[in-house]
């Protein structure tokens, strides 16, 4: 989702508003694992409080690093295959993706430095 947001008119400067994308079983193997660029997959349930404050967080780099990484969401209650597939027993969790490989992981709610990073670590060549 994309919103572009006007803040002043003479000084016209858009910003460009990415979320985190959800993603099922069917979208999982082209969104995530044959990603061109590194991925980000937080997993979440709606019931839990601190995945809502990482989700905030992940929306926000998402913005941050349009371009350089893919953010995706799963509901661990909707799309439990998944969650079992990467042995998820508890959230928030975040994978981290490179070339079709889990490459990192961050296990509850950490400050946004934490998972910045992460990223910086997978954004490595």
């Amino acid at each position: 989702m994309m919103i572009f947001v006007i803040s002043d008119q003479k000084h016209y400067k858009p910003h460009c508003y990415l979320a985190a994308i959800p993603v099922t079983k069917d979208l999982w193997d082209n969104s995530i694992l044959k990603s061109e660029i590194p991925v980000l997959v937080i997993f979440y349930a709606n019931w839990c409080g601190p995945c809502r404050m990482v989700h905030r967080i992940i929306d926000e780099i998402a913005t941050e690093y349009a371009g350089k990484l893919k953010c995706f969401i799963v509901n661990t209650d909707t799309d439990m295959q998944i969650a079992e597939d990467y042995e998820i027993k508890a959230v928030p969790v975040v994978l981290m993706f490179k070339n079709g490989k889990k490459c990192d992981s961050v296990i509850g709610t950490m400050p946004k430095e934490f998972y910045v990073a992460a990223i910086e670590g997978v954004l490595k060549p």
